[in-house]
Formats: C-alpha cells, sequence, structure tokens
C-alpha cells in the first residue's frame, strides 16, 4: 500500500503546509481555479520511476531531454485545455502528485474516476461520436501534472525503456478499471461499497491497527457515483455497515475498512457455482443478392424509420459543427497567445 501523497521530487509552491503533513484529506471542491501557471522541468525529475531502465549515462542524458511543461493546479474545477492550449502539439497528461477526478455524464448519470500519479490520460476529445457523453474534470484540493508532446515521442524512440514502465503502468491502470466494473456489477450495494474501499485501499490506504485508513473525504454522492448507486441507498448501505462494524467513517472524514470486512469479502467463493463464460460471437455481413431479373429488391424502409435516421444525422451534423466550432476557438486562442506573448518580447528588445 502506497502514501496518499506519493510523487517525487520538490513540492510545487501552490502547495500548502496542510497538503503535504501527514493524514492530509483531499476534499472534494467545488470552487473553479484560476488559471495554471507553466513551468518547464525534467520529467525524470518529478517521476524518477521513469529511468529505472536506464544506466547512469543515460540517465544523465535523457534528463537534459526529457522537459515538459509543467502545471500546479489549485481546488475546483479543472480543463486540460487550458493547460494544453499553450503547448505546441499536446497528446496527453500525466498525473504527478494530487489527485485529480474524472467524471463522464451519460443519460443523465455520472460516472467518477479516480486519477492519481503516474496516470495518463489522452487529451483529445471523447472518440465515441454515437453516444452523447461529456467529461467534466475537478481537483479536490492541489494536483500537478505534466503535459506530453511530441517531444517526449522522440525521448521513447531514443530510450525504448521508458515507454516499457509507462506501458506497464497503462496495464496496471487497465486492470484496475477492469477490477473496478467488476465491483459495479456486485448485486448487494453493501457488497460494492466494501470492495470499493478495499480496492482503493491498495493504492491510498495507510495501514493501521484495526484496518486500513482511508484518508479521503468522500460525499455519499460521490460514492454512489464510484459503484453505480444512488446517494439515498448509498446512505442506507453505510449505515448498516457502520452498525457491523466493518467500514466507518472517523471523526475526521476519513474511512475506517477493518480487517474482518476484507475477511467478509473473501468469505464468498470467487467462481459461483454454475458459472458460465460469457459467450458473445461476431456475426458474419450478409452475402449480397445476385443481380438480374428474379433478384429481390431490398425491402424500403419506413416512413418511421425514415424519420429516425434523419433525425440522428441531423443531431451528428450539429455535435460536429459545435466539435469544429470548439477546435477553432481553441486554435483562435492559442494564435492570439503567441502573438501576445511575441508582442511582449519584442516591447522587452525594443526598451532594452
Amino acid at each position: 500500500m502506497s502514501s496518499v501523497l506519493g510523487g517525487a521530487g520538490p513540492p510545487p509552491r501552490a502547495f500548502s503546509a496542510a497538503s503535504r503533513s501527514e493524514g492530509y484529506l483531499y476534499v472534494m471542491a467545488l470552487a473553479a481555479p484560476a488559471g495554471p501557471s507553466l513551468r518547464a522541468a525534467s520529467l525524470f525529475d518529478i517521476d524518477p520511476e521513469l529511468a529505472e531502465r536506464l544506466d547512469p549515462r543515460q540517465r544523465i542524458e535523457a534528463r537534459t531531454r526529457a522537459i515538459v511543461a509543467v502545471a500546479d493546479l489549485g481546488a475546483g474545477l479543472w480543463s486540460p485545455e487550458r493547460v494544453t492550449e499553450a503547448v505546441s502539439r499536446p497528446f496527453a497528461f500525466m498525473v504527478v502528485e494530487g489527485l485529480v477526478l474524472r467524471e463522464l455524464l451519460l443519460g443523465g448519470s455520472t460516472a467518477t474516476e479516480l486519477l492519481g500519479p503516474g496516470d495518463i490520460v489522452a487529451t483529445g476529445p471523447l472518440s465515441d461520436a454515437l453516444l452523447p457523453t461529456e467529461a467534466r474534470w475537478s481537483v479536490p484540493q492541489t494536483a500537478r501534472v505534466a503535459v506530453l508532446d511530441d517531444r517526449f515521442l522522440q525521448l521513447l524512440r531514443t530510450w525504448p525503456g521508458v515507454g516499457r514502465v509507462l506501458l506497464d503502468r497503462a496495464a496496471h491502470r487497465e486492470m484496475r478499471l477492469s477490477m473496478h466494473r467488476a465491483i459495479a456489477q456486485l448485486p448487494r450495494v453493501d457488497q460494492r461499497l466494501l470492495a470499493l474501499f478495499a480496492h482503493m485501499a491498495e493504492r491510498w490506504g495507510r495501514v493501521a491497527a484495526a484496518g486500513v485508513v482511508m484518508p479521503l473525504q468522500m460525499t455519499h454522492e460521490t460514492l454512489g457515483r464510484l459503484i453505480g448507486a444512488r446517494r439515498p441507498t448509498v446512505s442506507l448501505a453505510l449505515k448498516d455497515l457502520a452498525r457491523d462494524g466493518l467500514l466507518e467513517r472517523r471523526n475526521d472524514g476519513s474511512w475506517l475498512l477493518r480487517y474482518e470486512a476484507m475477511e467478509q469479502l473473501g468469505a464468498e467463493a470467487a467462481v459461483p457455482t454454475g458459472w458460465q463464460a460469457a459467450d458473445v460471437h461476431s456475426i458474419a455481413p450478409p452475402i449480397a443478392a445476385p443481380s438480374g431479373a428474379g433478384a429481390r429488391r431490398p425491402a424500403r424502409p419506413s416512413p418511421a424509420e425514415l424519420a429516425d435516421l434523419h433525425a440522428r444525422v441531423e443531431l451528428l451534423r450539429a455535435q460536429h459543427v459545435s466539435r469544429v466550432e470548439r477546435c477553432t476557438s481553441a486554435i483562435e486562442t492559442a494564435r492570439r497567445t503567441r502573438l501576445q506573448m511575441r508582442g511582449g518580447d519584442h516591447d522587452g528588445r525594443t526598451a532594452a
């Protein structure tokens, strides 16, 4: 189990003394933060684990070439575009310290994901055009992220060992997401809560005498978004778990998952009786009917089907126009920023 603070390198100036102390709590924040400032840093200074597969000589050379933009994020709502607009050709950002929340809105429901040190997320928009989804980002207290751009790709070509570390991290994150999906499939909400806290304890927990302490302040609404349940149901389940002495909220807002809860989770058979593997088969495309006088003509769609298809096409067209407008606005903002920066440099040289 790892420390909640995690990360490496010197603490950012934006971090308060309380956030660096032991027992630091992540608090769900709602206020919008000020725009983050960017600074240059060596990726191997802020994340030394990436250089584990390099020899000492390679580390020295790679350290001077692995320069990335680093942003210290304040508490509140946050948009990755606010950071990536100032970087040339960014493709992802990596959480270095702290906690970042990504919430996916779909069909009136919200699914929450916790991103911590080492997690890499693409900066582009969601690629599934058939689902009307939207991503919202927030920082509970403070966090630090590094922006990865095309210069980092050259680094991977020169030192493939760095890419191996990143692939290992991506595989572990995929496994965590698979475990999260399995937790959401448990039939009872109390089971989901115990499994969720046990799952998070592997990364965020701190071992104590009575169990594992989770130094995370999370509302019942947030827990419901993590396990796919409504807030009232979560509140009732937490009350029952506290009564049974399995999971309780401490006075400081942190959570204590007792060892008896983990024993209860392992009491049931991992493979239930009568379990069967999922059955999924691909369907081959239909073979085109031979052309000719005897060939059957395909049935014409009904007016209702044509109306539904037309409505869907119009919706996709409107979504496409909206995305193009957002991209155009982002490009124009970046262009104005570069012009302002160039104008400032010119004024400075003229004054000198």
